[in-house]
Formats: structure tokens, sequence, C-alpha cells
């Protein structure tokens, strides 16, 4: 116990899960031929510990000597979230990019709920906190995968919960019952919803008194009675060559639908404190958003590793314009790593718990500069690549002898390059920002983890204005603030 083998984890889904893919029903998701991706690389959260170059990264010891997964400490120093960061992008790149999130999100919002229940217990009186961290034991004990959910569908978005003309728009209480309470509605973009063996919900936004039923919070296995989940549609074709990244790694998200589902007391962690609602989605973010530049890290290494390849094979990687876009690159990629390092390094303390959250100013900020940029980063890959990549033929033309010979004459570039090497580099391109999967990452990129509105709103509520006054003040050759209200009265 506490360390999962990531055959164990893959056999934990085999558990009569309700999940639909395209229209039909899927009997295994571990041997579903697209889901199966994604299955494989949840595993790899699991592969680290055992991986004696990662296993002091992914794995932590209590003083009895017993491991579990590094994702389930509760961080108490920005040491440990120095660690967590480093483990989130060591998976990531693992995974062409793509964070295995077995662990990553869900584990943010145990933190979250780990300092919100405690303020809402010395608030009001509830006994939230000591379920909390019953749950983590059982994490660190179990070592399941966990996904957050949390984005509601929301409906009419000029609407609060509890105005909606359909009532289920937002996840909701239903009602209470013995030993718990009754949840209906569904939660959307759900990433690993398909193959996770826990969804940890959170409310979505702040809420008012009347939107008190929405105000929840709770853990519950994926298999519970009254949850099904639709998983999206996805990039997935044929060809490694055509798709290098598709078809080996890959989040697969999901519509999960709660009909009428029971939350058992121990697992319900805020039931109509709509006061905390709103804080606790904040706090969530805290952590979420230097988790996704984390893992985001890697991707942008891929794109400017990418951008360099066809630039080589392409023979213009001495040309002025071209090393300007690759050095860009480089930047951008180098500035995401710093801004999430630094958000851990200026770490929190929270005043009632002793638990650590990276500074809401710079996490945001780091989240913000990599969407706020990604399209920029696209188009220089593009720039650098030209045309071919939307028009190359395809990898069974490659393996086609009439047509192979065709192909090595005339995908031929740098002389420096073999024409088979270009070729795949230019289907990796593809793949990257020219594909199903390029148009998802150009969409994730400004929406998941939080829009740019919602980066901006966090980073001024939680910037140190006066500070900045203060400075703006002495430059202009005005009283320092307090001095100069006293003066006024």
């Amino acid at each position: 116990m506490g360390l999962r083998t990531p055959e164990q984890f893959r056999n934990s889904l085999k558990d009569g899960r309700i999940v639909y893919y395209k229209g039909q029903r899927v009997e295994d998701v571990t041997t579903h031929p697209v889901l199966k991706i994604g299955v494989d690389s949840s595993a790899v959260d699991y592969e680290l510990a055992e991986t004696p170059e990662f296993r002091e990264l992914a794995v932590v010891q209590t003083p009895e000597g017993e491991a579990f997964s590094r994702f389930f400490l509760p961080p108490r120093s920005p040491e440990d979230l120095l660690l967590r960061r480093k483990l989130a992008e060591t998976g990531s790149r693992i995974c062409f990019g793509f964070p295995p999130f077995a662990k990553e999100g869900g584990s943010d919002a145990v933190n979250a709920l780990a300092i919100l229940t405690a303020h809402c217990d010395a608030s009001t009186g509830s006994r939230y906190a000591k379920r909390l961290e019953a749950f983590r034991r059982t994490l660190q004990r179990e070592d399941p995968s966990i996904s957050i959910t949390m984005t509601d569908v929301k409906g009419d978005r000029s609407l609060r919960p509890s105005q909606q003309a359909d009532p289920d728009l937002y996840l909701r209480k239903v009602r209470r019952v013995d030993g718990g309470m009754i949840v209906r509605g569904a939660k959307a973009h759900i990433t690993t919803a398909p193959y996770t063996n826990e969804f940890c919900v959170l409310p979505t936004r702040a809420m008012t008194e009347a939107d008190r039923d929405y105000a929840v919070a709770f853990a519950i296995p994926a298999n519970t009675k009254g949850i099904r989940i639709i998983a999206r549609s996805g990039p997935w074709e044929e060809g490694l060559v055509d798709y290098p990244v598709a078809n080996r790694a890959a989040m697969v998200e999901g519509l999960v639908i709660f009909e009428d589902v029971f939350i058992p007391d121990e697992r319900i962690f805020l039931e109509g404190e709509w006061q905390f609602a709103g804080p606790l989605a904040g706090m969530f973010a805290n952590f979420h958003r230097v988790t996704a530049a984390a893992y985001k890290y890697p991707f942008a290494e891929l794109l400017a590793g990418a951008a360099q390849l066809i630039a080589e094979a392409n023979g213009i990687e001495r040309v002025a314009h071209v090393r300007d876009k690759i050095a860009w690159l480089v930047m951008y990629a180098e500035s995401i790593l710093a801004l999430s390092e630094a958000a851990c390094h200026k770490a929190i303390p929270d005043s009632l718990t002793g638990l650590y959250y990276p500074d809401p100013v710079v996490g945001n900020a780091a989240k913000f500069f990599f969407a706020d940029n990604y399209h920029q980063a696209v188009k220089a890959v593009q720039d650098i690549a030209g045309g071919i990549i939307v028009t190359v033929p395809s990898e069974r033309d490659w393996n086609n002898a009439e047509t192979r010979a065709d192909l090595e004459k005339y995908m031929a570039g740098s002389q420096k390059v073999s024409a088979e090497e270009r070729f795949k580099v230019i289907h990796l391109v593809k793949d990257l920002v020219a594909s199903e999967l390029g148009g998802f990452w150009e969409v994730t990129a400004l929406h998941a983890e939080g829009s740019l509105a919602a980066e901006r709103l966090a980073t001024y509520a939680h910037a140190d204005m006066k500070r900045y006054r203060k400075a703006a003040r002495r430059a202009a050759g005005l009283a320092p603030a307090a001095e100069a209200a006293s003066k006024s009265r």
C-alpha cells in the first residue's frame, strides 16, 4: 500500500464505470484504441515512482518509513512546492508536453481544500478539515488517480447558478439524506475523466446566499452509481509518423454527469457555506496555475526544438529572422520556467494551517504569460516550417513502393539532413501546430486553468498596490499617502 504499480493503476480502471466515446459505450478504457493513449500517459505518474532516476523526486516517506506520492504531500515549505512543480514538469516532458495528470490537478484541489476547510471550520463551526485530512491519508495509502472536477456547464453566463432556467446547469445539492447528500448536474472539460479513479469536485465560482445549494465540494469514485462520462473525440489518427505526438500521449477530457449521486458525509468538504465558494476557487487557482505553467514548459521546449529541427532540415538555420524567431521561442520557454519557479520561491504560508501556496501574483503571471504568447509561438514555428506542414504526403505514401522513390527525391531539403528525417520533422511540426492536436492546444492555452481575464483579475486582486503607489508618489514628489491623508483631515 502507498504506491501503486502502473499495472495496478490500469487494473483499477476495470471497475464498471460508465464511459461513452463517439456514441458507443466503452467496456474497458484500458484497451480502447483511443482512451488507452490517455491511460498510458496517466500511468507515467506511477512509472516515475519505479524509475531510479526519478524516485527521490516522485516519492516521499512518512517518519515511519511509509512511502507515498509527492503529489499527496501537504506543502509545508517553498521547497515542497518547488519539488512538486519539478515533478509535474518531469512527467510532462516524458509525455511530449502532456502532463500525465493522474494526480497533478486533483492534488491541487486537495491542497486548496486543506486550507479553505480549516478557515470554514474556524468561521462556521463545521468539521470539514478533519474529513479532508482523512481523505488525504486515503490518497497516501491507496495511491489512486484523482481528477479536478470544477467547471460547470453554466448555461446562460449572464445569470447566477440559482437564476438559471434549468437548475441543474450548475452542479447542486438536491437534498440531504441520512448519512450524506444527493447531487445532480454536470461538470465539463474534465481532464482524464474517462480513466480517473476519483473526482474531486469544487465550486467553479463565487456564490451568493441564494446559490447555497451550489456551494458544494466533495470527492467520489468515478464508478459511483449515477455517474456517467461522455469522453470528447479527439485528434487521434493512425500513423506514428503522421501524428508522432498525438498517437503517443494524450489527455482525454469528458463531460461528467451526476444523476442523483449519493455523496457520503465523510467525503463532503463544503455543503452550503456559500461564502467560501469563491475563496476556494481562488485558492485552487493559486496552486493549479503554477502546475499548469510547470507542465506547459516542456511543450514550449518542444516548440523551440521543433523550430530548430525544421530550420536545419530546410537549410535556413543561419537566416537572421529565423534565428530571431527561435531565440524568441527559447526566451518564451525559459520565462515560463522562471515565473513558475519564482511563484514557488515566493510562496505564502497560510496563517491558520501553516500550509504554503504559490504567490498568486507571480503564479497568475506565469500562466498568463504562457497563454497570452502561445499563438505567437505557434506563428513563429509555422513561419519557419513553411506551407509544407499542411500539404505533406502521408506515412502511407512514404511506405508505398510506387511512391517512395518520388518522395525520397522531392522531399529533400538541406544536404545535412536525409529526406526521411526531414519528412518526419515536417510531420512533427504538423502535429504540434497544424493538426487537430494543434488546434486543441491553441484553445486550451487560452481557457484551461482559467481565462486570460480571470488571471488579470486575480493578479490585480492580489497585487500590492500600496507598494506600487508609494513608489509612484515618491517619484512624483508627493507626500506619502498616510501623511497626505492626515493633512487633508
